[in-house]
């Protein structure tokens, strides 16, 4: 039996129902140690009777590395696992120094992360700070398990890691959810829609995003819906829209995919102008294509996304998406391939890769 703790400041949805799936599995007895998340930016914890079992202290993520509640739950439990994981951020550095101090207590415990290519600058590009405190924490570390398949490549070639250390498992969402509500089909032909998910901060460009489906609609005669889901500090700028343009649909946030399902049906395109990370794979399981604009800071599974495959990214013209939207052969066509990109994405090898990380000797 493999004990594994996992500490997460912030336990959204989208975390906890797939380490519910690790936690399924009969070799494996998971622990969660969650903080309270991030305040006021569209997060919302799913409360359920998970498989695992779930302790939690009432920390915001951007305290949770200091605070002496955490280092006394993490005390309190440490000896009792084979295997924990310490988020890789700066903010979390003095929580890391401190489970290797306890790991010279308890040496049959093993410490690791599952993460970016590298520590994140808080705005703009990596510095060398960046790279020394990446460098620092896949040393200390007994493993290392990136987000995605390019990021482990990118920090072994980069020199930030031993590579016998580097793993990588697809970030994904819970695939087995959307297939509960939902089987794949083409949008509809009559009306055009195209859907936006996340949460309503200043790093996913919502106005950009308001501007551009205005413009589209006062441009052209087409049937085009919008559909928002999400909440969080930005909601003004969509409260603002849907007083001039009765085509735009805010839901809110919603984390149920019975809920979600009837809505990503109906898009043409997921598009998301700023910053993108899980929204992509949640566009490919509904077998959506996904559009977004270039920028430094995207999350990993931004390398899921093919340009002109299943998806597009921008350099900042939208006249690409206009004629996409006005053909329905390329529409199908972008579909199936979204579709079948998420058939690599899925939960349950999420999983297998996790456990053969942890498992090789």
């Amino acid at each position: 039996m493999l004990k594994v703790l996992w500490l997460a400041p912030n336990f959204n949805h989208y975390k906890a129902r797939f380490l519910n799936h690790l936690a399924k599995d009969s070799n494996v007895e998971l622990t969660i140690l969650s903080g309270a998340g991030r305040e006021n930016m569209g997060d919302k914890e799913l409360e359920k009777d998970w498989d695992f079992k779930h302790m939690k202290v009432n920390i915001p993520k951007a305290n949770f590395g200091f605070s002496m509640l955490v280092r006394k739950a993490l005390r309190r439990e440490f000896s009792g696992f084979d295997w924990i994981l310490i988020p890789a951020e700066k903010k979390n550095a003095l929580l890391f120094i401190y489970a290797l101090l306890l790991r010279v207590l308890y040496k049959k415990v093993k410490l690791f992360s599952y993460n970016h290519e590298h520590v994140k600058p808080k705005e703009g590009e990596v510095k060398r700070l960046d790279v020394f405190i990446s460098k620092w924490f896949y040393r200390c570390f007994d493993k290392v398990i990136f987000y995605t398949e390019k990021s482990c490549s990118n920090a072994i070639k980069n020199k930030l890691i031993n590579p016998k250390k580097a793993y990588w498992a697809n970030n994904t969402i819970d695939t087995t959810e959307v297939e509960k509500w939902y089987d794949f089909e083409m949008p509809s032909k009559d009306v055009i829609t195209l859907v936006f998910i996340g949460r309503l901060i200043k790093i996913k460009r919502v106005k950009v995003l308001i501007d551009f489906f205005n413009d589209l609609c006062n441009k052209s005669k087409e049937n085009y819906r919008l559909e928002i889901i999400g909440d969080g500090p930005e909601n003004s700028i969509v409260q603002e829209a849907l007083l001039t343009n009765s085509k735009i649909t805010w839901h809110g946030t919603l984390i149920d995919e019975e809920k979600i399902a009837p809505i990503m049906k109906k898009a043409s395109l997921v598009f998301v102008p700023g910053l993108s990370g899980l929204s992509i794979n949640h566009a490919f399981a509904y077998g959506r294509p996904y559009a977004t604009l270039q920028a430094d800071r995207h999350g990993p599974e931004i390398s899921y996304l093919k340009d002109e495959y299943n998806g597009f990214i921008l350099a900042g013209n939208f006249n690409r998406i206009e004629m996409f939207l006005k053909n329905r052969n390329e529409i199908e066509v972008f579909c199936q391939n979204a579709y079948n990109t998420s058939k690599h994405l899925n939960v349950n090898i999420w999983k297998q890769q996790i456990l053969s990380a942890l498992n090789e000797k």
